[in-house]
């Protein structure tokens, strides 16, 4: 059974990154941050699935438009025919490009976070030692 393209879903993740976000910026919790981060990776993989079902979905689209001007026996220069292709394959464009900067996000989440969790550790290590730095 093939998956079925849930851009709603997409767009909610997305949204939540933008809110979530701020709330990064006051954690002091390691533990509440390693929560994030499995969330994070639980989106994550969703949302590169999702990647995956609107790049298919956007290539199928783009093939139907050649197929179509191939079909109509005219002779188009190149730059109409991309401009044709690019024009009927727009929403499935935003599609994959959704998708794809989602996931590009969630994975500067993910790192930003580690990194915060890296210097949390380090600033815990160093106020239980003082005198030893």
């Amino acid at each position: 059974m093939k998956a079925k393209l849930q851009i709603s879903e997409v767009e909610n993740i997305s949204e939540w990154l933008q809110l979530v976000g701020e709330q990064y910026i006051a954690s002091q919790s390691i533990s509440w941050l390693r929560d994030h981060i499995g969330e994070l990776c639980s989106k994550l993989a969703f949302v590169n699935n999702q990647m995956a079902i609107s790049r298919f979905e956007l290539n199928t689209e783009k093939k139907d438009a050649l197929q179509l001007v191939i079909s109509m026996h005219t002779h188009l220069s190149p730059s109409l025919v991309k401009e044709y292709s690019a024009t009927r394959c727009a929403e499935q464009q935003y599609q994959f490009d959704l998708c794809e900067r989602t996931s590009r996000t969630i994975t500067h989440t993910i790192e930003a976070l580690r990194t915060c969790i890296s210097a949390l550790k380090e600033e815990i290590k160093t106020s239980n030692y003082p005198g030893q730095i």
